[in-house]
C-alpha cells in the first residue's frame, strides 16, 4: 500500500498493490466505492494471483484518496493523472485498467488521456459520452444534494436503494456511510459537466470489454454505440441484469469476457 502523487496538481492517490510477476491490472471501483470494497467485487476477485498483479486505487474524493471539495479539483485529465501517478510509482509502463461504474467513465478517460500506458480496457457499465439526462443519474443529483444539506452520506445511499429497489448489505453499508457527501457531490456536478470524454473513439487501438445489464437503461445504448466506433472492442449485454446488479452478480460471461480480454493483450 501506498501513496502516489499526482504530478498536475499535487493530489495525493491511495493505492495497494498485491505484487507478483504478473500483468498489472488497475481496478477502480463505483462511486463511493473505496478499495477494502472493490477488493470484494466478483471481477476482483476472479482474476488469478498467479497470472495478474492487481493494483487498487482510490478514486480522489473516496477512501484514502485525498478529498477536495471544489468540482474543477474532479476533471478528467485530473483523474487520469491520477492513475497515471499510480502507474509511475510503481514504475509501471504499461497496465491493464478494469472500470467498474465510475471507474469505467474514468477508463474511458484513461484511454483518451493516457493510451501509452494502457495494455487493454476493461469498463463495466458506463459509457464515453455526455451524461444522460436519465432516471438513475437523476436519482444520484438528488440523493447527492440532499446528502450535502445533511451532512451525511444516508440520503444519496437511501436515493440509490429506493432507485434499485435493494438494500445494501450491512457491512458494504457501514464502509459506504464513511463517505465524505461534499467530495461525492463535487466529483459529480464535474463529471456532469464535462462532456464527452473523447472526439473521436475510431482513432482508439487498444483492446476493449464494454459490459452492461440488458436493463442499464440508462447508459445500454451509448455504451454499444461507443463498441461500435471503437475498433477493438467487444460489447456484451447481460440479460435480467441492470446496472447494480451487472457489477456484483458475478456472472460467468462477464467473468470469463474479462479474463479473455485481459489474456489477448499479454
Amino acid at each position: 500500500m501506498g501513496y502516489a502523487k499526482n504530478a498536475l496538481d499535487g493530489a495525493q492517490v491511495y493505492y495497494e498493490d498485491d505484487g507478483g510477476a504478473g500483468d498489472p491490472v488497475v481496478i477502480h471501483g463505483g462511486f463511493g466505492e473505496p478499495v477494502e470494497l472493490v477488493r470484494t467485487s466478483p471481477l476482483a476477485r476472479a482474476l488469478p494471483a498467479d497470472e495478474f498483479r492487481a493494483i487498487y486505487v482510490d478514486h480522489r474524493g473516496h477512501g484514502r484518496s485525498d478529498k477536495p471539495h471544489d468540482p474543477a479539483a474532479y476533471m478528467m485529465l485530473l483523474r487520469v493523472g491520477d492513475a497515471v501517478a499510480v502507474l509511475d510509482d510503481l514504475g509501471v509502463e504499461r497496465a491493464h485498467f478494469l472500470g467498474i461504474s465510475w471507474g469505467g467513465r474514468l477508463g474511458f478517460g484513461i484511454g483518451e488521456h493516457a493510451p501509452k500506458r494502457v495494455r487493454s480496457l476493461v469498463i463495466g457499465g458506463q459509457q464515453p459520452y455526455a451524461w444522460p439526462d436519465s432516471p438513475l443519474v437523476r436519482a444520484v443529483t438528488e440523493g447527492l444534494a440532499a446528502a450535502r444539506e445533511q451532512g451525511r452520506i444516508d440520503a444519496f445511499l437511501e436515493a440509490l436503494e429506493r432507485f434499485w429497489d435493494i438494500t445494501v448489505p450491512a457491512p458494504r453499508r457501514e464502509r459506504l456511510l464513511t463517505n465524505d457527501p461534499v467530495a461525492l457531490e463535487a466529483a459529480w456536478q464535474a463529471a456532469l459537466a464535462e462532456g464527452p470524454v473523447s472526439d473521436d473513439l475510431e482513432v482508439w487501438r487498444m483492446p476493449c470489454l464494454i459490459f452492461l445489464g440488458a436493463g442499464d437503461v440508462d447508459f445500454l445504448e451509448q455504451a454499444r454505440r461507443a463498441a461500435d466506433e471503437i475498433p477493438d472492442a467487444e460489447f456484451l449485454s447481460l440479460a435480467g441484469r441492470d446496472h447494480y446488479g451487472a457489477h456484483t452478480s458475478g456472472d460467468a460471461l462477464v467473468l470469463e469476457a474479462v479474463l479473455r480480454t485481459l489474456r489477448r493483450a499479454h
